[in-house]
């Protein structure tokens, strides 16, 4: 997936509240371990991953 791929993803998903949860759970995670720098776009990414395989 390019990030213009990842884009379009998050943009026109129908988002729900259990969604966003999980988004801003898995970049707190990323951050406590990494910078906020990194650690938003690895939640970012561990997000796309986890909803990839939920289906």
């Amino acid at each position: 997936m390019s990030l213009k791929e990842m884009w379009k993803y998050l943009i026109n998903k129908k988002w729900d509240a259990e969604d966003v949860l999980f988004l801003i759970t898995y970049m707190i995670i990323a951050s406590i371990f990494t910078t906020p720098l990194f650690g938003i776009p690895i939640g970012i990414i561990v997000y796309l991953l986890m909803d990839l395989y939920d289906d």
